[in-house]
């Protein structure tokens, strides 16, 4: 049985200019698929000949079976590739899988174009696309897959959910299945890995509980340094770790760093996402996160205002946020913080407060992201209930930076010509990009923030912000 797994092109263009990042989860589907041959194509890498690419390796692989892992934005990428997958080898079956397969179920179900796909992943996909390819090869029945969808007389029929995995029994990702290589951050050869999966917050606007549930998981440490070594032997000088929460359960971090240091891998430089609260309960981190090689974090910071906690589930106070900032940057670890606007109880002034709050603290540098209704979470049912989502499925544009929704205060136009004004302010200063460690100090690093910018001024308005730039 021939396999090929596909990552969707789709990316923020402001991301597509400093990173070209890998889908691990195709990688880690593929290590974990036995008795059969397959490959692993992230079109990330080839975002201007889409359609020819695809084509071209389904012409000369002809697998049987075909994979494709979407995000919400990338759904309708998903659709046209498939379509190309039908015309170049109708005879292979066409699998969706991520996070839209499997929070949006039914919507994909009720959509007339979805017909390209033949069977829909739900949940985590190592054992499920192998018991599938195992049902396929005629090992199995299709009843027997948990969290499979499959098409009966012209409908959908959904088994049971699978129970979450075992991290410990998965192996580690099959690099040596991609077709292309060139992942980089700000030019630097650069991987992905994993150390944890889940996060038991109760974050409105984020789908990753709905994916996991309320569960947090971990990887044996000795297995994360095998997958960093990895890494590293095929060419990658840097790690990001992709971790939802990495430093939400206490001493996993901290294990980590030590683990690093002592395996003598802290010659590559980390970059992580992380949580405000876990730096409170354990000051030494940045610390220990310098010594073990890391040089950034993105802090999931969302808003400092009262009146948005309850909505948004998660609390942040600006001493605690600005203390945490202080400490990661004093040990010399660049700082991205993470914001959300366009929540219901927003008007003119929280929005300015917001951008404001982005200026004043001491990040290196900030992301105002647009709150999104993404399928599945509690906060898109609460606004539909509301009326407040202006687009409930065009999701292309769900893409975290382009508004689709409004506020109990604000309509739709006038929250975009918000954020569009007070984005200026904040990004047109080159003071914001020289205070900042998150951007390289070189000609080339500031020609793309300023070209970042200059979209931004171009498109904010028009509610484009930052489409992809990939072509089929």
């Amino acid at each position: 049985m021939r396999v090929l797994l596909l990552g969707m092109p789709d990316v923020a263009s402001c991301f597509d200019r400093v990173m070209r990042m890998p889908n691990l989860g195709i990688v880690s589907i593929a290590a974990n698929l036995t008795g059969a041959d397959v490959r692993v194509l992230d079109l990330v890498l080839h975002p201007k000949a889409v359609r020819r690419v695809v084509s071209e390796h389904l012409e000369r692989l002809k697998p049987d079976v075909v994979g494709l892992s979407a995000m919400t934005f990338q759904y309708d990428t998903a659709k046209e590739v498939a379509s190309v997958v039908r015309q170049v080898r109708p005879g292979a079956a066409t699998v969706l899988g991520g996070y839209h397969a499997t929070l949006a179920t039914d919507l994909i179900a009720a959509d007339p174009d979805a017909e390209v796909f033949d069977f829909l992943v739900r949940g985590e996909g190592e054992v499920a696309m192998n018991l599938l390819v195992e049902a396929l090869a005629g090992r199995r029945d299709l009843s027997d897959v948990p969290g499979l969808s499959y098409r009966r007389d012209g409908r959908f029929v959904h088994n049971p959910q699978a129970a979450l995995l075992d991290l410990s029994r998965l192996n580690i990702p099959l690099r040596s299945a991609r077709l292309s290589y060139g992942f980089t951050y700000f030019g630097k050869p650069f991987d992905a890995v994993e150390t944890s999966r889940g996060c038991p917050k109760q974050c409105n606007f984020c789908s990753v509980r709905q994916l996991y549930g309320r569960s947090y998981r971990f990887y044996p440490v000795e297995r994360v340094l095998a997958d960093i070594s990895d890494a590293r032997e095929r060419g990658a000088r840097g790690i990001f770790f992709v971790d939802d929460n990495i430093n939400l359960k206490p001493g996993h971090l901290r294990e980590l760093c030590g683990a690093i240091t002592e395996a003598g891998l802290d010659n590559l430089e980390y970059i992580t996402q992380a949580d405000v609260a876990g730096f409170l309960n354990e000051p030494e981190l940045p610390g220990l996160m310098r010594t073990a090689g890391f040089s950034g974090v993105f802090l999931g910071i969302e808003s400092v205002a009262a009146e948005n906690w309850k909505f948004l589930g998660k609390r942040n106070s600006p001493e605690g946020t600005r203390k945490v900032i202080r400490s990661l940057r004093k040990n010399g670890i660049g700082v991205a913080g993470g914001f959300i606007i366009g929540n219901p109880e927003d008007d003119a002034s929280a929005i300015r407060d917001a951008f404001r709050t982005a200026r004043m603290l001491p990040v290196d540098h900030a992301i105002m992201w647009c709150l999104t209704p993404y399928p599945g979470t509690e906060a898109r049912e609460m606004m539909l209930a509301e009326g407040l989502v202006e687009n409930p499925s065009e999701f292309r544009r769900y893409n975290g930076f382009i508004c689709n929704v409004r506020t109990r205060y604000l309509t739709h136009t006038e929250l975009v010509r918000a954020i569009a004004r007070e984005g200026a302010k904040l990004y047109f200063n080159p003071a914001f990009f020289l205070r900042s460690r998150a951007w390289p100090r070189s000609l080339r690093a500031a020609w793309i923030y300023f070209r970042t910018v200059f979209e931004y001024l171009t498109r904010a308005r028009r509610n484009s912000l930052f489409a992809s730039r990939h072509k089929m």
